[in-house]
């Protein structure tokens, strides 16, 4: 079922399908597909926030403005890693720090690029499994579960705003100032617009008018002229994907793109260091706590996001 939801099976979903005549029964397939995919189980409930469609870009532009630099290295720090855990095909590439949901990771991989881009785990569990809140955001082991904590993944705790995408989405842009959503859109050049490499695309099903959910959480990881490229884990079997053309995804009359600009955190830049030898070394520090060089100097607490860099004005918060 998931795979009609991917348009995978081309034969029974394309225009000139001999099993659908009409949109109509196209899009009667597509909900009979929905309520048996499992999607709507583990997302249903969820959304509770309305959201408003991104504005159209003007026909000619202004080009947007690049990223600090002191930000640049912690966007391409989330691209690196997305890059380095995952192969286009295979579900094989996962980090072993973090658990594999198998055919629900997405989310989970979408955060722990964000964690490598910079921002610190919020939160912590209350021994076993899962909490649904999207007011924290963390993953730990939990090698000592309670004995009463049974089935797959006792072994760990993590939030909701871990693993969902909503729940991810709500701690960025409404719990916290670590991201905007410019809204939802079902065209790829207004996607490339809002968004740049490091930022987030989700899917969204409409299961019922107006009823929208989250099911799926994509990383951009290139872009060119025309074109943004997401890399994700968990496609209808579960493999990974490597820079798939956003273009390429097939909306129908029932998917959407959700649009998620990340503000990545700010690098703070020490001063010379000697080292016992005499030799000087810079360090660069997260603000948020990611290591990217050795320092001995204390970190601030703070996360200092990145501004917007989207020039057109954006959905009030719900």
């Amino acid at each position: 079922m998931r795979g009609i939801i991917w348009e995978e099976y081309p034969e029974l979903t394309r225009d000139d399908s001999e099993f659908v005549e009409n949109q109509e029964e196209l899009d009667s397939v597509f909900d009979y597909a929905w309520k048996h995919s499992g999607y709507k189980e583990l997302y249903d409930g969820y959304e509770k926030a309305s959201a408003e469609e991104a504005k159209t870009p003007p026909s000619a532009p202004e080009e947007q403005k690049a990223s600090p630099m002191s930000s640049a290295h912690s966007r391409s720090n989330a691209i690196a890693y997305a890059y380095e855990w995952s192969e286009a095909g295979t579900n094989t590439q996962h980090n072993p720090d973090y658990p594999d949901f198998g055919l629900d990771d997405c989310t989970n991989f979408v955060s722990q690029a964000m964690k490598a881009g910079g921002f610190v785990e919020s939160g912590s569990g209350d021994g076993c499994k899962y909490e649904d809140t999207s007011t924290e955001w963390y993953i730990d082991p939990n090698p000592s579960p309670p004995i009463l904590c049974l089935g797959d993944f006792r072994d760990w705790e993590w939030s909701t705003g871990w693993t969902v995408p909503w729940p991810f989405r709500d701690y960025f842009v409404y719990q916290n100032d670590y991201a905007i959503a410019p809204g939802w859109t079902t065209s790829a050049s207004t996607a490339k617009y809002y968004l740049s490499p490091g930022d987030v695309v989700q899917l969204q099903y409409e299961e019922d008018t107006d009823v929208w959910t989250s099911y799926h959480t994509m990383i951009v990881t290139d872009e060119d002229n025309e074109e943004l490229y997401v890399t994700y884990h968990s496609n209808a079997d579960g493999n990974d994907e490597v820079d798939k053309p956003l273009s390429s995804i097939d909306l129908g009359t029932n998917k959407r793109f959700m649009l998620v600009e990340i503000k990545f955190p700010s690098l703070v830049y020490l001063p010379l260091v000697m080292s016992e030898d005499g030799a000087g070394t810079r360090g660069a520090e997260s603000t948020s706590g990611l290591e990217l060089f050795k320092s001995p100097l204390p970190l601030p607490d703070k996360v200092t996001p990145e501004p917007p860099r989207s020039p057109l004005p954006t959905p009030e918060q719900p």
